[in-house]
């Protein structure tokens, strides 16, 4: 890059490890930037690893035990209607870091976009939701207690009529490991 004004009084040459200023036609002033830039890109490195590093400490893992589930299982055969059945218990790993977290079910990986609240009555809790367009899976868990919930609600809105996921809501008994 190469600033020039008409007169020719200031010159910029991008690159270079000088610039020069251009007093008049027939004098130049050198200015060293070198010690200038490079104090610029440590800060600036150092300002935008400062939050990666923090967002890094904010990650809270969770060992999950289910202690109760129930659901609902699309009837294809009697009628096409919606049968309520007892679903198993299970386990799940939970990472919450904000849009970088996910929980582990049945072998599979969920991303998930996490945030904590706070309210008046029950105090702090994170709430997760599925981080795809498909947005259908809603966590919520309450630190301090290690209880939580997850509610899989994704049959119940697909349109085919031959074919629909479990819609469950389980209860977990967490521990931060």
């Amino acid at each position: 890059m190469s600033w020039s004004s008409a007169a020719g009084c200031t010159s910029l040459e991008a690159g270079d490890e000088t610039q020069t200023i251009m007093k008049s036609s027939t004098s130049r002033q050198t200015l060293s930037k070198t010690n200038g830039v490079n104090s610029m890109k440590k800060l600036f490195w150092l300002v935008m690893l400062v939050p990666a590093a923090l967002e890094g400490q904010a990650s809270e893992f969770w060992k999950c035990q289910g202690t109760n589930a129930a659901g609902f299982n699309w009837n294809t055969e009697e009628g096409y209607r919606w049968e309520s059945t007892r679903i198993p218990t299970t386990e799940l790993m939970l990472k919450i870091d904000g849009g970088n977290s996910y929980l582990t079910l049945n072998s599979e990986d969920i991303s998930l976009v996490c945030e904590e609240y706070t309210n008046e009555t029950s105090g702090k809790f994170i709430s997760c939701i599925r981080s795809s367009e498909l947005a259908y899976d809603f966590l919520v868990l309450n630190p301090t207690s290690g209880q939580a919930a997850l509610s899989q609600l994704g049959g119940s809105i697909t349109p085919n009529t031959f074919y629909r996921e479990l819609v469950t809501t389980q209860i977990f008994e967490c521990e931060n490991i």
